[in-house]
């Protein structure tokens, strides 16, 4: 369990997937992902993901981002660990729509950038972003990512191919602000 400022984050549950199974059906939830946004995805199929996924916990972490009260609103993960070059994929999102604009999504990440960089001795922690996601842009940049460059035309969505954006966080980065302080 990690906790952030208004979030926790929990090692994903079977009892997370019913609301992950609805908020992965969602076209305006998963609009940027790149792999789900436009296909249905069964229940069953989610819970067969589930399971595969609890046999890769060497390479892929998973969490269920929680409220204080608590609320499941979403979900996070490091996937894609790479233990000899000390790095990692960064992904989530907001799943409950009441939450977007309210900081959550940017607490999980701080929170998750953290868990990284001091619990899995990360060293670098990338992500791939769409540049029309403004709402993500701001929050990966708040946190501290920086734009590495461009995968021009990389993602098929709506009848055109789309750019995505390779950002990335280093362990010194995080370490030399919180000296700053």
């Amino acid at each position: 369990m990690i906790q952030g400022d208004n979030v926790i984050l929990k090692g994903l549950e079977p009892d997370d997937i019913k609301e992950r199974h609805l908020w992965l059906n969602d076209p305006e939830i998963t609009n940027y992902f790149t792999n789900l946004s436009s296909i249905h995805l069964s229940r069953n199929d989610l819970e067969k993901w589930y399971e595969n996924i609890s046999q890769k916990k060497s390479q892929e972490i998973h969490f269920s981002i929680f409220t204080k009260e608590p609320k499941h609103i979403g979900g996070a993960q490091l996937k894609s660990i790479d233990w000899k070059n000390r790095n990692a994929e960064l992904g989530i999102f907001i799943g409950d729509k009441s939450k977007w604009g309210k900081g959550f999504g940017t607490d999980a990440t701080k929170s998750l950038i953290f868990f990284g960089f001091n619990e899995l001795n990360l060293h670098r922690i990338w992500l791939k972003v769409d540049p029309e996601n403004l709402a993500a842009l701001k929050c990966y940049q708040k946190t501290g990512f920086i734009q590495e460059g461009i995968l021009r035309e990389d993602v098929f969505r709506k009848g055109r191919f789309h750019d995505t954006i390779i950002m990335s966080i280093l362990a010194n980065q995080v370490l030399r602000k919180v000296n700053e302080k």
